[in-house]
């Protein structure tokens, strides 16, 4: 919570050490005063400036209805008032490690060339689909030799899908 903008006991006119009922008496009070129901025959500037207020009432009724709510208000309000830090504010480590929010956003480009990388890329889902292809066929056709052709098609694209991704970590971390 940051220090408070407006005064929110001002604003239902209540006292700092006011009791819970009070408080809320203040705000019925002026909750039926301002509520735009009340206000349907007005002209349209005071029916805006009634549902203002009456969003203000709401908002300091929201903080000061709220024990816990009111508890953490007061004790922002006292902070603001003496003018000291943030209990909460917690300084920047500034230790070695770089915070990798403030890191440049650069793209990882890896050393191989664009069309060379690509091809890399769809390697192994190119040999996975020519295995099917090839196997599926062989064993229609009866051909032994297109079904070894499959079969090793098949384990070249598993072993890509397995290398290729490691080879991109290796080479991330070496130009880190």
């Amino acid at each position: 919570m940051s220090a408070p903008e407006v005064d929110l006991y001002a604003v239902l006119g209540v006292r700092v050490d006011a009791p819970a009922d009070e408080v809320r008496r203040a705000y019925l009070r002026l909750a039926r005063e301002h509520h735009p129901d009340f206000h349907a025959g007005d002209q349209p500037e005071e029916r805006a400036a009634a549902a203002d207020r009456m969003r203000a009432v709401n908002e300091a009724w929201a903080v000061l209805g709220d024990p816990a709510r009111r508890q953490r208000y007061d004790r922002e309000r006292q902070r603001a008032a003496r003018g000291g830090p943030d209990p909460g504010f917690v300084p920047f480590d500034d230790d070695d490690e770089p915070d990798p929010r403030l890191a440049p956003d650069v793209p990882y480009a890896p050393p191989i060339g664009g069309r060379a990388r690509r091809v890399l890329a769809v390697a192994p889902a190119l040999c996975l689909g020519l295995a099917v292809v090839l196997g599926a066929v062989g064993s229609i056709v009866r051909i032994p030799p297109l079904v070894a052709v499959a079969a090793v098609l098949l384990v070249l694209g598993v072993l890509g899908f397995v290398i290729l991704p490691l080879l991109a970590l290796s080479e991330a971390r070496r130009h880190g």
